[in-house]
């Protein structure tokens, strides 16, 4: 029977049979983020404005940009435990140009007697500097929300943005998102969000995903929410991608445990060019 042990289990041994060393810098993340503290949350998780695959990782937005006229829908399917909920999150990305990103995000939450949709959000991503030997790829974000939620679920919306690094390091592919929102309801503090994503390339269509999510909610002013998440994205055809992934929280705040499943179609897709040799007959 497929429980959730068993699925987070094996997404931890998998690593340390494709690639021992892509599993240590993983463990050693995780041992310092254990030593961040211990502390307790109860706030609703606001999903808020996603990235697409493959120009991110979970949640962490990367710094490239597809071509112009390049577009990407996504559905991510998530379900948390203790508490249990279910949430389905679409997602929208398209290259208004070769620099220039326009996102939109609708997510849907479902718990025991009680669903709706969240706040939808859109954002607008621009790459300032590609990267270079030294230099990580530079792009700013900007985000807003409309007041599109239910009661429980919503932030009366918001705005915000923030700054993008991403940078190759030896084989990862990295992204560092800094992130702060100001919500229009008025008993809500301003959120600020930390993230730090890697991407790693085991095979030709095959990746293992790590991401690290420090965030200090609306509700204190603090920062009371720390989750780690691994997983993978496989790329079965050109035009899809696959993402299945886990999270847990290691402030113990709410929900401890969720899983991510993510389908991304990629339009146009590229189709691979193959170079012919012709022989001239003598």
């Amino acid at each position: 029977m497929l429980t959730i042990d068993s699925i987070f289990n094996f997404l931890l041994f998998l690593p340390m049979i494709w690639h021992k060393r892509a599993l240590c810098v993983f463990v050693a993340i995780v041992s310092a983020t254990l030593i961040a503290g211990n502390k307790s949350a109860n706030a609703f998780d606001f999903k808020g404005l996603q990235p697409v695959q493959p120009n991110g990782i979970f949640s962490t937005f990367s710094a490239s940009i597809n071509e112009q006229g390049s577009a990407a829908l996504g559905v991510e399917l998530e379900q948390s435990v203790d508490p249990t909920f279910y949430r389905i999150t679409s997602s929208l990305s398209y290259s208004l140009a070769n620099t220039v990103e326009f996102d939109a995000t609708v997510p849907f939450s479902m718990k025991t007697n009680e669903y709706g949709f969240e706040d939808a959000s859109i954002g607008l991503k621009t790459l300032l500097f590609e990267e270079k030997e030294l230099r990580p790829a530079i792009a700013i974000l900007g985000i807003i929300s409309a007041p599109s939620g239910q009661n429980e679920i919503t932030t009366n919306g918001r705005y915000g943005g923030g700054l993008i690094l991403s940078k190759k390091v030896g084989p990862f592919r990295t992204h560092l998102n800094a992130l702060y929102y100001v919500p229009f309801k008025e008993d809500l503090r301003n959120e600020i969000d930390i993230l730090l994503g890697s991407d790693y390339p085991i095979a030709h269509n095959l990746n293992l995903l790590t991401e690290l999510y420090l965030k200090k909610s609306y509700y204190v002013n603090s920062f009371d929410y720390f989750e780690g998440r691994i997983g993978y994205r496989f790329r079965p055809l050109d035009f899809l991608y696959t993402t299945l992934g886990v999270g847990y929280d290691f402030m113990r705040s709410r929900p401890d445990v969720r899983i991510f499943l993510n389908f991304t179609v990629v339009y146009p897709h590229k189709e691979p060019v193959y170079n012919r040799i012709y022989e001239e007959e003598q």
